[in-house]
């Protein structure tokens, strides 16, 4: 508790990849971005197959292994290249609803609703930290840090340092909190709460830096890639990260039941999935729909693939 280390500037500038654009090389016009993202959308790879009780770590999927949690109070690691499972991670009494690699795959979470989070060294194969508590609601690790963030039921989150324990706890007003979004930057976590709150949090001051109240029942956050848009669901308000204030509303209002939400990748889009299993393409700036396609499911998970494939579940 006497130290909490966070990413200083210059590790965050050795994360950052830069790309020059030769002296001859033009930028696409409007209209043929219009196309490329219209493109890209009608290219989303679909996974219809229901995954029921299970959660998986997607962005894992890819590489040499991925963790699936269920309802068996059970986690596993697997080998993406045989299929095999190479850690079982035993110890949960309910259902495991959470689960992550760390950002150097050194290390992975498993998270259960009764509140229970451990951490496993992966190549050791044995549990190196654990903490009980509160109901759990969400659960991320830090982008570029051993730091593990966790909302609880009751409002209230923390944060450790990994495998040190080292904690500090962001207070909850009173509202229970569903999700949470680093940025990023590293230095700041915005969390929403079940009473319409927004608060963007200084996660090494442990301090409130801004809080928008103005909306309904926050379940999702997302943020874009230079850390300047804040989206929200499910009625997909857009808050400008500066000064917390809403800057527009990209969804239908009669059929507000957006699950997911993706920033485009390098272009002024914004992308949500419903539970009604609308996906549709919005054009920040203009603030007008540019694409909308019927998937005929629900909508509840989305990310970027590569060659800018967007995949859902």
């Amino acid at each position: 508790m006497d130290s909490f280390n966070l990413p200083d500037d210059d590790d965050i500038v050795d994360n950052v990849e830069v790309v020059y654009l030769d002296e001859d090389e033009e930028i696409s016009d409007e209209d043929e971005m219009e196309n490329q993202d219209i493109q890209e959308i009608e290219d989303v790879a679909v996974n219809q197959e229901k995954i029921e009780a299970e959660v998986v770590d997607l962005s894992r999927l890819t590489f040499k292994k991925h963790i699936t949690g269920g309802q068996d109070d059970m986690a596993y690691v697997w080998q993406v290249s045989n299929g095999e499972v190479y850690l079982e991670c035993t110890g949960h009494n309910d259902s495991v609803t959470e689960v992550g690699f760390n950002y150097d795959n050194q290390y992975v979470v498993t998270g259960d609703m009764s509140g229970l989070i451990q951490v496993w060294n992966v190549k050791e194969k044995k549990l190196i930290w654990c903490y009980g508590g509160d109901d759990l609601e969400w659960l991320s690790w830090h982008h570029l840090a051993n730091v593990l963030v966790a909302g609880m039921e009751s409002g209230d989150v923390f944060m450790w340092q990994i495998p040190q324990g080292n904690c500090k706890v962001l207070a909850s007003h009173g509202a229970q909190t569903t999700c949470g979004k680093i940025l990023p930057d590293g230095k700041r976590l915005a969390v929403g709460y079940t009473d319409g709150h927004i608060k963007l949090w200084d996660m090494k001051a442990a301090t409130v830096i801004w809080q928008q109240g103005d909306l309904n029942d926050i379940t999702y956050l997302a943020v874009n890639q230079e850390g300047t848009l804040l989206a929200s669901g499910p009625k997909s308000h857009v808050v400008k990260v500066s000064h917390g204030k809403i800057v527009g509303q990209y969804v239908n209002v009669e059929r507000a039941d957006v699950e997911s939400i993706v920033f485009g990748n390098n272009l002024d889009v914004l992308i949500t999935g419903s539970l009604s299993g609308k996906l549709c393409l919005w054009d920040i700036s203009k603030h007008s729909l540019r694409h909308e396609a019927d998937l005929k499911y629900p909508v509840t998970t989305m990310k970027w693939g590569g060659n800018n494939k967007l995949l859902s579940k």
